[in-house]
């Protein structure tokens, strides 16, 4: 692909690592036989170095409490289908330490977790990896979560629920308004030891520059710190945020970046109408950089790459379908796609989500970005 047609300095490309792939049966076709590898470092770094190497501009990592399962908040007893994952926090520390990639986007549940640990472990990657750290507060929709961490109840989603934006706001507003003072909070920790405070010679620390926050707006994470991590560099903060109230309010409350999910019922120019309408109506809100989240499934031609989601879907014994838009075409046609929403509604970014991690994550890297 011309790299002129999405120069880096105002489009980015980001890969979604996610096992070995996103589709169900991406297990089945790929070319790792052995379930260990995929736990292992390697397998990580050299996914991170390829898309260092091919252009990409920055990696994504997956949280989760629950093992994974192809119907949303339904456990079933699949033998054939990847289950677990990395700790996130530790793969990206593998990824920051061991490859050139620019980013790492690193999900971490805010609904069963400490903000004061989160702060600390963010502000850990960040002196790692200076100015290479995103953190993606998720919230659980998952009421299974709550069991398998000991976490107070939550109101989950149920598997109907999941595409429909409504419901999702209607379900999860609490949730959501949580996060939000999550985030704050978080916020607000990272400067309790900021990285100016480090001396040097004789002086190690500048304490008079350390200390707990004297007022936090913080209702239910009134965490006062200080962190016991300098914070050399502040993370960015990104959203995933699906076409429904909430989830929009709180990309337009806290975050640098969101991540929109377009449809064939909600397009890219309704989408950026309706989150700058939240963003403009919410509270001290700085504009916020807008990519687009999109499920791939590529091939040499059309026919192709139809006919590849055709296998999957039979060996899965399902019809795929994401919580956001899935493309099925060559590279070149998706690169037209992008162009398009880049021109003509100012996207600054995508996230894509490789179907099979070693045939679509490869075409990104060799044949869409380089």
């Amino acid at each position: 692909m011309d790299r002129d047609l999405m120069d880096s300095d105002s489009f980015r490309f980001g890969l979604a690592l996610e096992g070995t792939g996103w589709h169900p049966a991406s297990w089945l076709v790929s070319p790792v036989t052995d379930a260990e590898e995929i736990f292992g470092g390697g397998y990580w770094t050299s996914w991170g170095r390829a898309a260092a190497a091919g252009g990409v501009d920055f990696v994504t990592l997956e949280d989760g409490l629950s093992l994974q399962t192809d119907r949303f908040a339904t456990a079933d007893h699949a033998r054939d289908r990847v289950r677990g994952r990395l700790d996130p926090v530790v793969t990206a520390a593998v990824l920051l330490a061991t490859t050139d990639i620019g980013e790492v986007v690193v999900s971490r549940n805010v609904t069963h977790t400490d903000p004061f640990h989160v702060a600390a472990q963010m502000a850990s990657l960040a002196a790692i990896g200076p100015g290479r750290v995103v953190w993606r507060p998720q919230v659980s929709a998952d009421a299974r979560d709550a069991v398998v961490v000991g976490g107070r109840a939550t109101p989950g989603l149920q598997p109907e629920d999941v595409y429909v934006p409504t419901r999702i706001a209607r379900r999860l507003r609490d949730l959501f308004r949580d996060a939000e003072d999550y985030v704050r909070t978080v916020r607000e920790l990272w400067h309790t030891f900021p990285g100016e405070s480090l001396g040097s010679g004789d002086t190690f620390l500048r304490r008079d520059m350390v200390a707990p926050l004297e007022v936090t707006g913080a209702e239910r994470y009134p965490a006062a710190g200080p962190l016991t991590v300098p914070v050399l560099s502040v993370p960015r903060v990104a959203v995933l945020a699906h076409h429904a109230l909430e989830p929009y309010r709180l990309a337009a409350a806290v975050a640098d970046r969101v991540f929109v999910t377009p449809s064939e019922e909600h397009p890219i120019p309704s989408l950026l109408q309706a989150f700058r309408e939240v963003e403009r109506l919410t509270p001290d809100a700085v504009e916020t950089e807008v990519y687009a989240d999109v499920a791939v499934v590529l091939g040499d031609t059309q026919e192709h790459a139809e006919a590849r989601l055709a296998r999957l879907n039979e060996a899965a014994g399902l019809v795929w379908a994401q919580d956001t838009y899935v493309f099925v075409g060559t590279t070149e046609r998706l690169a037209r796609e992008l162009a398009d929403w880049r021109e003509r509604f100012g996207l600054r970014g995508v996230r894509l989500r490789p179907a099979v991690l070693a045939e679509d994550g490869d075409r990104i890297v060799h044949e869409l970005v380089r």
